[in-house]
């Protein structure tokens, strides 16, 4: 993965009951109260949860997995291309199970963007 140039600043104002369970929370989750905060800023921003422990190493196998389809596809492009002819039925059930592939995965990120926008502004409206 790149890393992602930071060059932005926030500066926030916090009582010391907020700071102190911002700490709290950061302590509890292993992390600086930066990562903390970028963490929380994607999630409520609809990017997703940050991509760790075991979801990392599940997403990364669907990653492979996707590079493999691409593979496949360049495959069956250049037998087209070069006059060979898979047929007809076959070629259609392969790329149709393709599309149903890709649909539940992005169905599912999707969701999982939304479900982690959603707890955001849950907690945002909440007291501490």
């Amino acid at each position: 993965m790149t890393m992602t140039k930071r060059s932005k600043t926030v500066c926030v104002r916090l009582s010391e009951t907020e700071l102190s369970a911002l700490k709290d929370f950061a302590e509890d989750a292993g992390l600086p109260i930066s990562e903390v905060l970028r963490r929380l800023a994607r999630e409520a921003g609809g990017h997703g949860p940050t991509v760790e422990g075991e979801f990392a190493l599940q997403f990364k196998a669907m990653v492979v997995q996707f590079r493999k389809v691409g593979v496949n596809l360049n495959q069956v492009a250049r037998a087209l291309n070069s006059g060979r002819n898979p047929g007809y039925e076959h070629l259609r059930d392969g790329i149709g199970r393709l599309v149903r592939i890709v649909a539940d995965v992005e169905r599912n990120l999707d969701e999982m963007r939304a479900r982690g926008r959603a707890r955001a502004k849950r907690l945002v409206r909440s007291d501490v």
